[in-house]
């Protein structure tokens, strides 16, 4: 099994959002997930939709239930980005 570790990207007054970096790794998933999307003209606007959702709640609303989808068990609180339709996900631990 990987070893990670927890990383911040950024803190508010609202809001802590964090990512995992795995062992051997330079770069965090986070930081994996948009390097993928951010050129694909198929997908940049999903990406985009995501971002600024997170940028909202860092800067104004914290990260509230109702702004994810729940995709796991309640118990495990595994939501996903955005609440409404679209290709791309990203996948969030929700505490």
């Amino acid at each position: 099994m990987a070893t990670a570790k927890i990383q911040e990207i950024e803190q508010t007054d609202k809001a802590g959002l964090f990512t995992i970096c795995f062992e051997g790794s330079d770069e965090t998933e986070f930081e994996k997930f948009i390097m993928r999307f951010k050129d694909d003209a198929e997908r940049k606007q999903d990406l985009q939709v995501i971002l600024n959702a997170i940028q909202k709640m860092l800067s104004a609303s914290g990260f509230l239930e109702r702004y994810f989808r729940p995709e796991g068990k309640m118990s495990d609180h595994v939501v996903a980005l955005p609440i409404e339709r679209g290709k791309l996900r990203l996948y969030c631990l929700r505490m």
